[in-house]
């Protein structure tokens, strides 16, 4: 099963002493000793200690105490749907009690710019965009519809390779629930 951002973060914590040897502690008691300042010197120090770009960000975020902003999904969907977005909120609250009813293996995990939806994999990301709400699929099956559009701004992953745009509340019609559907049963 793929990974939200806040779920890599644990996996790559909860794996460091078998990848690494050593504790997320340990690293840190490492880092200290090293007198490294700064998070960027020290980034680069923890991979020269044979640290991937990841782990060693990770690690130094952590010593640094960076927030994490994904530890709180409801305040990232918030945030995303402040300001000029805030007239998006209801259409996203209503496509996402929609798409859940496709089955309880529907996890909505928030990232800072949009919000990828997955079942074994990112089926749907959505995010809000100049004057629209776009709708980002991952689908290997073509589709002749004319809803459906190539991404043309980045819109979640690299899985992502049809977009729909919601301009207005009515587009949340069953075409475009059975549309997502068909991302949500490939994925």
């Amino acid at each position: 099963m793929s990974l939200g951002p806040k779920q890599m973060e644990e996996a790559i914590y909860r794996n460091l002493p078998k990848n690494t040897g050593k504790t997320l502690e340990e690293w840190i008691k490492a880092l200290v000793k090293s007198k490294v300042k700064g998070i960027k010197e020290q980034i680069v120090w923890l991979k020269t200690q044979g640290l991937g770009s990841v782990q060693a960000t990770f690690i130094a975020r952590s010593h640094n105490k960076v927030e994490n902003i994904y530890e709180d999904g409801d305040k990232l969907v918030d945030d995303l749907f402040s300001g000029d977005n805030k007239k998006f909120r209801k259409d996203y609250n209503t496509l996402l009690s929609k798409i859940k009813r496709f089955g309880n293996d529907v996890s909505v995990r928030p990232c800072k710019t949009y919000i990828p939806l997955y079942r074994n994999k990112q089926f749907i990301t959505i995010k809000p965009v100049k004057q629209a709400l776009a709708i980002g699929l991952a689908m290997k099956i073509p589709l002749t519809n004319n809803r459906i559009t190539s991404p043309t701004n980045n819109i979640g992953s690299g899985r992502i390779n049809k977009m729909v745009l919601i301009k207005q509340s009515s587009e949340i019609d069953e075409e475009l629930i059975a549309i997502i559907k068909k991302a949500y049963d490939e994925n």
